[in-house]
């Protein structure tokens, strides 16, 4: 572990905070930290769908598809509900769902949503006034954030400022120390870009004013320092072809990772739990995850309760589509209820774990310091769009780091080894090639390698510089004078 920070010691300094508009990055994540939670309540909260309409007189329902009641066999449906289909927009439906989640210990709904106004969206005020007549919670889940650059920060503003607006003084909208709490789908990590999230959350937070917890889907380390939590929606991909003997080695070292994560960072843990999982009705080849017959669900409980998270989520109340439902079903009856009362018992049990933020680095106090005294006077500037480790690491010792951006990289003055004598690149495989000139961020860069400069790779995806900003396979690491296997032309600085 020391000899990778020390080799990390080498991209080293001067950070620079911007003196207008939104936080950077690291400035951001430094302020986030300073509001970490350190004890939070236990909840038990399920997925919710209301994107389900009543079936009309030609035997069809929004996103059932085609129903046949006597066959009791929905076109997109993997199992068949008690009851039959039904429309998410039914008080009735609704309170059954909250009476039969309370009791079998769950707490809180994570409703869908997918935009202002939008079938889910109206059925989420129905959801909130019905969760407060029995003492229940919901809060939504962010499905989408399209657009790209300005025009996404704005929509996403837009989007969160309504339902914070119109939901969040709700009595029965999930709070946290009296902070709304949303959690954010996958989907949306994955549109936003990282340098994004400063100005969304800051704008967001200044708009509305409060605080708003943001617990985002994936268990990335950019994304535990970015937002209050980590979370993920599906776990299919890993407890699929494990048998439960399997499933049980491999859940423990998962969610004991995923922990200490959150933990490390005080942040919020949250695991997730499926009864198991199956879309091939929907999707081809698609994906089934067994249920053996319960005993997916009781390893993965087991396992989960056994890490301590602060929130526990299940996979899901009802998404019939990917058969990943425990509402009763023909097929299941009320299995997967009397086995979630079973364990939310267990679970809430356990008194809520004090969290104390961890050094996320691992260095010794000496070492942080003999790295500060070591790079003392010098910039050394990351590249945009960054999420490795190594930036994280490098500020949590007390190295100043600048962060860059496109404009800058392609300025002369600003990208000299004089000012710069090291870059690091820590983004994905996907980076912008062009600013204003085709190629000129090739070309940055490659004049400051040969004028002496060093650029240090730590990429957090397969391959670095591979894909420009419209998604062409340009594959410059050659140009950059990487010696990879297919990275095209190689550069030898002279």
């Amino acid at each position: 572990m020391q000899r990778w920070v020390w080799a990390l010691a080498l991209l080293v300094t001067a950070g620079a905070a911007m003196a207008d508009g939104p936080p950077s990055v690291l400035d951001f994540m430094r302020a986030r930290s300073e509001r970490a939670f350190r004890q939070t309540p236990r909840h038990v909260l399920a997925f919710y769908y209301t994107w389900y309409g009543a079936v009309g007189e030609d035997g069809r329902g929004k996103h059932w598809g085609r129903v046949d009641a006597a066959a009791q066999d929905i076109e997109a449906s993997t199992n068949y509900p008690v009851g039959g289909a039904y429309d998410s927009h039914d008080p009735a439906v609704i309170d059954r769902h909250i009476h039969q989640a309370r009791a079998c210990g769950i707490d809180t709904f994570i409703s869908t949503w997918w935009g202002i106004d939008t079938f889910e969206d109206q059925a989420f005020g129905l959801l909130l006034d019905r969760a407060a007549l029995a003492n229940f919670h919901a809060t939504i889940y962010w499905e989408r954030a399209p657009g790209e650059g300005e025009e996404q920060i704005r929509a996403a503003v837009r989007d969160m400022l309504y339902v914070l607006r119109k939901y969040a003084a709700h009595d029965a909208f999930l709070k946290l120390d009296g902070k709304p709490v949303i959690f954010v789908y996958g989907r949306v990590m994955g549109q936003v870009p990282t340098g994004s999230w400063p100005e969304i959350i800051s704008e967001i937070e200044a708009s509305y004013g409060s605080e708003v917890v943001f617990i985002a889907d994936g268990y990335q380390e950019s994304y535990a320092r970015l937002l209050d939590g980590v979370h993920t929606y599906n776990i299919c991909g890993w407890v699929q072809k494990n048998s439960p003997e399997e499933l049980r080695t491999l859940a423990r070292e998962r969610f004991e990772a995923s922990v200490g994560l959150a933990r490390g960072l005080g942040k919020i843990s949250c695991l997730t739990v499926i009864p198991g999982y199956d879309d091939t009705k929907i999707r081809t080849p698609g994906t089934d995850a067994e249920r053996h017959d319960g005993q997916t669900y009781r390893v993965l409980w087991e396992e989960a309760i056994a890490a301590d998270p602060d929130w526990m989520l299940i996979t899901s109340w009802n998404e019939w589509h990917e058969g990943s439902e425990i509402e009763p079903s023909v097929e299941h009856g009320d299995k997967y209820l009397r086995l979630t009362r079973e364990y939310a018992t267990r679970f809430a049990a356990q008194a809520p774990v004090p969290q104390d933020r961890a050094d996320g680095t691992g260095v010794s106090a000496e070492m942080a310091a003999a790295m500060r005294e070591l790079y003392l006077g010098r910039t050394i500037g990351i590249l945009p769009a960054y999420g490795g480790q190594a930036p994280f690491w490098l500020a949590d010792v007390g190295v100043d780091l600048r962060e860059l951006t496109w404009d800058d990289v392609v300025a002369p003055e600003v990208l000299t080894p004089d000012a710069l004598p090291v870059i690091l690149y820590a983004a994905h495989e996907r980076y912008r090639q062009t600013v204003n000139e085709a190629g000129d961020v090739d070309a940055a860069i490659q004049r400051y390698l040969r004028a002496g400069g060093l650029m240090v790779v730590m990429s957090n995806g397969p391959f670095p510089f591979y894909y420009n900003e419209d998604g062409k396979a340009v594959r410059s690491a050659g140009r950059m004078g990487l010696p990879m296997e297919g990275a095209g032309e190689w550069l030898q600085p002279g």
